[in-house]
């Protein structure tokens, strides 16, 4: 019989509730032994075969073999520490932190500790990705542009603006496809939240291989979307969560897109997707690495890198605003 991991969790709030319905139906592979929630509300959610604690350091030292780290990104930073130090291995949700000085020492403490830790980038967990990533992996057909959305009506979190709440997703999407970082990046800011940070964000990556990504992510879109759009030389692939069809392709010539006149419309065909959530899948692939399994998605350097990356969409968007409008002449 396999061995059960006891799981601790910080963080009870929207998506520390979904942790919590998403392990009840892991109970064959592992056990919450200890959840730290502050809220009563929060805390009645808690199996009662979990012991409920106010302060998350008595779960990073409590009756646990990993940590499921479901806190605002501003908190990341310290909690993840405190595991590395204490050799316990961790689940930190997306993003790492939100300065590259704070993951650049938290990735210098993870080398340096070899303790395991899993950054849920959600999406490249998903059934679909992962197959769209075996059909771009086939030889001379390399990806020429990319395009991703990720956006809906909130929700509306005060403690973490759009662009490192939304296009975190994205973000490191397009850096796990193309594999290196951007040689340039630009960015543009929508209309402002209450603390004056844009809620909607338009960003482009350009890479050194001639690609190009073009994203759009945010909290003020009155229906909810997430496709990613991925054209290589001889293909477009069309990934959407929402969709009855997940994943399809279509043939095209991208270099002689322009020789040919006025195009057809793609002949779309469906790519076969097994669906699973993607929660469950990153879960799985945690408690698989910790038991011997493939671990190559452990670690923080495309945590970092992506940080690295929304650190200069925020200083491009900054230029930008600290530049003079223009105004109409009398």
């Amino acid at each position: 019989m396999a061995h059960s991991l006891a799981l601790g969790l910080i963080g009870t709030g929207r998506w520390g509730q979904v942790y919590l319905r998403t392990l009840a139906q892991l109970q064959a592979r592992c056990k919450l032994t200890v959840v730290c929630a502050r809220h009563a509300e929060q805390a009645a959610q808690v199996p009662s075969s979990a012991g409920v604690v106010q302060q998350w350091e008595e779960v990073v030292h409590g009756p646990c073999e990993a940590v499921i780290i479901a806190t605002p990104p501003a908190t990341h930073a310290e909690i993840v520490m405190a595991c590395l130090e204490a050799g316990k291995p961790s689940i930190v949700e997306k993003p790492l932190c939100l300065d590259v000085e704070t993951a650049e020492r938290l990735h210098r403490a993870a080398q340096r500790t070899q303790t395991p830790v899993l950054v849920d980038h959600t999406h490249l967990f998903s059934s679909a990705y992962r197959i769209l990533k075996h059909h771009l992996s086939r030889a001379d057909d390399p990806i020429r542009v990319i395009l991703s959305e990720g956006m809906a009506l909130g929700p509306f979190r005060s403690h973490t603006p759009a662009l490192w709440d939304w296009a975190v997703h994205d973000v490191a999407i397009c850096l796990d496809l193309l594999g290196n970082f951007p040689q340039r990046i630009d960015a543009l800011g929508g209309p402002p939240d209450p603390d004056g940070r844009p809620d909607a964000v338009s960003l482009l990556l350009e890479f050194a291989q001639g690609a190009a990504a073009w994203i759009q992510a945010g909290r003020l879109e009155s229906k909810k979307r997430r496709s990613l759009s991925v054209m290589t030389e001889h293909h477009l692939y069309l990934l959407e969560s929402l969709s009855a069809e997940t994943l399809t392709v279509a043939d095209i010539d991208f270099s002689a897109r322009y020789r040919q006149g006025i195009p057809e419309a793609p002949q779309w065909r469906a790519i076969r997707v097994e669906p699973s959530p993607p929660l469950q899948n990153m879960l799985l692939y945690f408690l698989d690495g910790l038991a011997g399994g493939d671990r190559s998605r452990f670690g923080t350097a495309l945590a970092v890198e992506t940080v690295r990356v929304l650190a200069a969409c925020e200083q491009a968007m900054q230029q930008r605003t600290a530049k003079p409008t223009l105004t109409n002449r009398e």
